[in-house]
């Protein structure tokens, strides 16, 4: 038997989300940077004859579990929404950066919307690369107004009105069949069992396996990803909740530590 006072967390491996009802995987977190098991305590003070302190009452354990994951985790998104991943057919905005040619430009995808109406814009660049004139679609080319086919893709554009390799920024809608994870004001976050498995190490060098089980984990709905010029980071808070089902005590446990070897065989 170890000493299991002197062991060292040396590596921390992956966070696994399960159902709490069906038991069905959710999602795994697999670059984490980070994470943090913080528990506090309610104490109050039991006081007698001028103040003296002749006792506590000791309630309310509290457990948080955050952390960074290196990468968004779409399984975590869900539960810090509280809504689901569709797949399904939408639209998304499209940018091209396109050179005019005889009067004509060609979109890199079909724009799709109102018949007439399927670009957002157009805008001729600059010189010195802003945005300058704009132009909206209309039945046939005038000053000021281009025409477009959505069977061929093509931009034609007043005789003479644009120069031949001018460049312009086409701003239109296309039609895709994508992942989308919509966040619906009236759809809170969720509940989950979690499951966080380290490496660990004692003063002699020897390795070991830890788990932390939370049975009810409650995930807070505020969340941030921080985007920008340094890695995109997901972070995630939740809180230890009693009165889960399931395993042997589990409807008290805030959470359970288990340590054993890495080569520990199965019990009979």
């Amino acid at each position: 038997m170890f000493n299991v006072n002197d062991v060292t967390i040396t590596s921390l491996e992956t966070i696994t989300a399960f159902d709490i009802t069906t038991g069905n995987f959710k999602f795994v977190l697999d670059e984490l940077q980070s994470a943090t098991i913080a528990q506090s305590q309610d104490k109050t003070d039991i006081t007698g004859k001028q103040g003296r302190k002749l006792s506590s009452l000791k309630r309310n354990k509290a457990v948080t579990i955050s952390g960074n994951n290196g990468l968004i985790s779409g399984g975590l998104m869900e539960l810090q929404t509280g809504c689901t991943f569709e797949n399904k057919l939408t639209t998304v905005l499209w940018t091209d950066y396109l050179t005019v040619n005889g009067n004509e430009a060609t979109t890199s995808y079909k724009a799709v919307g109102t018949a007439g109406n399927e670009v957002e814009s157009v805008y001729v660049k600059n010189a010195d690369s802003t945005l300058g004139k704009k132009l909206t679609q209309g039945a046939a080319p005038v000053e000021g107004v281009f025409a477009y086919d959505p069977a061929t893709k093509k931009l034609v554009f007043n005789d003479g009105e644009i120069a031949d390799d001018t460049e312009i920024v086409v701003y239109y809608s296309r039609q895709i069949q994508a992942d989308v994870l919509t966040n619906m004001s009236d759809t809170y976050s969720g509940k989950c069992a979690l499951y966080i498995d380290c490496f660990g190490e004692d003063k002699c060098a020897n390795v070991y396996r830890i788990q932390f089980y939370i049975p009810k984990a409650d995930f807070n709905g505020d969340f941030s990803i921080e985007m920008g010029d340094n890695q995109a980071v997901h972070a995630f808070e939740a809180e230890s909740l009693s009165g889960a089902c399931g395993k042997v005590g589990a409807a008290t446990a805030l959470w359970t530590y288990t340590i054993f070897g890495v080569n520990t065989e199965d019990a009979e």
